[in-house]
């Protein structure tokens, strides 16, 4: 439950991003869209990698490689409306990114797992957060008008679905509190 929700909120606001920096990238201009892209791509592979070595436990290879393809469709959507250096920005960061969440998932013990994806989310929604309240602050100076409440509250109810599923996971799944006897169960799967 929780890795669909984080996937769903991750995949959703990098879209947002990524048309509402396409609508404003006059605006901004090409050297402050980079820096929002780095930012974004960056959050972005560490979160989908960080989920995707939840799925792939101990198959390191294999998911850095997928870690990567996927980031880098990610990657090109964030980096598109800054054009070709943005987009090559973007890339150069997702893999980056891709590779540091696989070796992240891979090394976590099973009862760090939920609270490391539920951190990861924060961040990725704090970095959109400031980049997408940059975006409006630039265009208020521009049109003098603009309201930053939508935003709060689409992150507020972000913030209480990602820390409803979390808890609702850790009530369901119940891990026990010995981490050493759950990484071995993880290990050995018996």
């Amino acid at each position: 439950m929780l890795l669909l929700t984080s996937f769903m909120i991750v995949v959703a606001y990098t879209i947002y991003f990524s048309k509402k920096a396409h609508l404003k990238k006059d605006q901004i201009g090409v050297g402050l869209g980079k820096c929002m892209v780095m930012m974004i791509s960056m959050t972005t592979s560490l979160t989908l990698s960080l989920m995707l070595s939840f799925l792939m436990p101990g198959k390191l290879a294999v998911l850095t490689v997928l870690a990567i393809a996927i980031c880098a469709v990610a990657g090109f959507i964030i980096g598109r409306p800054f054009g070709l250096t943005a987009v090559m920005e973007s890339l150069s960061t997702t893999l980056m990114g891709a590779m540091m969440g696989a070796m992240l998932g891979v090394m976590l013990p099973l009862d760090s797992q939920t609270f490391m994806l539920v951190s990861m989310d924060l961040i990725y929604l704090g970095s959109i957060f400031f980049v997408t309240f940059y975006i409006k602050r630039e265009d208020v100076k521009e049109t003098k008008s603009g309201r930053v409440a939508p935003l709060l509250l689409t992150l507020l109810f972000s913030i209480i679905i990602i820390g409803t599923s979390s808890v609702w996971e850790r009530d369901y799944f119940k891990i026990g509190g010995d981490s050493e006897m759950d990484m071995q169960h993880h290990q050995h799967g018996g």
